[in-house]
């Protein structure tokens, strides 16, 4: 039995190395060329974002507001902050600008809370949002001037109060501090609850003795004594009120300074 071989030529040999490298070569190609369309991608993308920045750096310190809106307050507020933002106008006004006239606005306007300045880069308007402070009540002091207190417990001045603000009117005695602690808000805010089931004319603090008197339209007077326990109190005058419509006589006092020993005096007011 013979056994024949087949051996392929030099040249065949060559021809076949040949042709694998240039098909690995073909593979290699699109991912190359992937890499390299990422890389361009890139850097544009670096080169874009820094001419960017130069653009807005150098817009940013050289802007200067075409036109100023003042948002979030009325009235004559509104008028007077209006006038010094448009002092702005046309002048170069960078981020240290923005922070300055915040902190002039603020100190000049107690009755402000909050006051946040924008630039519109992009549409070259200066705005300024202000936020006015929610007063709980209207203190007169001794020196009959006025003072407010919002619900931080920050007593300030409001000249310009808005024009349909109701709040009740209180009067104040003894030594008003700048600001108040958090549990005088809560009294306050307790107290004027009372006016659902007291119709008072006005409230009397005694600051220094923490006390509250109730003055009624007719004259009449409820002396709270310590402000403690003012819904139980409250309460408790209702209903004597509500008897003493029938035959006490007019002007009269409820003393509620002994309340904690389970007494309250019911008494006429000498003319």
């Amino acid at each position: 039995m013979k056994n024949y071989y087949y051996r392929p030529s030099a040249s065949t040999l060559g021809r076949k190395k040949k042709i694998r490298k240039k098909a690995s070569f073909s593979y290699l190609k699109p991912i190359l060329f992937f890499f390299v369309f990422i890389s361009l991608c890139f850097a544009s993308y670096l080169g874009a974002t820094k001419a960017y920045r130069a653009f807005s750096a150098s817009r940013l310190a050289n802007w200067k507001p075409e036109t100023a809106v003042v948002s979030g307050v009325d009235g004559d507020l509104l008028k007077e902050i209006q006038a010094i933002a448009n002092k702005k106008v046309n002048t170069q006004f960078t981020i240290k600008s923005a922070m300055a006239l915040q902190e002039t606005l603020l100190k000049k306007y107690p009755q402000l809370r909050k006051v946040a300045v924008k630039r519109g880069l992009l549409s070259g308007q200066l705005k300024v949002e202000a936020q006015r402070r929610v007063p709980v009540a209207k203190f007169v002091l001794p020196n009959k001037s006025v003072r407010f207190i919002d619900q931080d417990s920050s007593v300030y001045v409001d000249p310009n109060p808005a024009p349909d603000l109701k709040i009740p009117f209180v009067e104040l005695e003894g030594v008003v501090p700048e600001k108040l602690g958090g549990e005088f808000v809560d009294l306050v805010e307790s107290s004027l609850k009372l006016k659902d089931q007291l119709d008072f004319a006005f409230l009397r603090f005694n600051a220094s003795a923490d006390s509250v008197r109730m003055h009624m339209p007719d004259g009449c007077i409820i002396n709270f004594g310590p402000a403690k326990k003012m819904r139980q109190k409250a309460r408790r005058a209702a209903q004597i009120e509500e008897m003493a419509k029938e035959g006490f006589p007019h002007p009269h006092e409820l003393d509620f300074r002994y309340f904690d020993d389970g007494k309250v005096f019911l008494r006429q007011i000498a003319h």
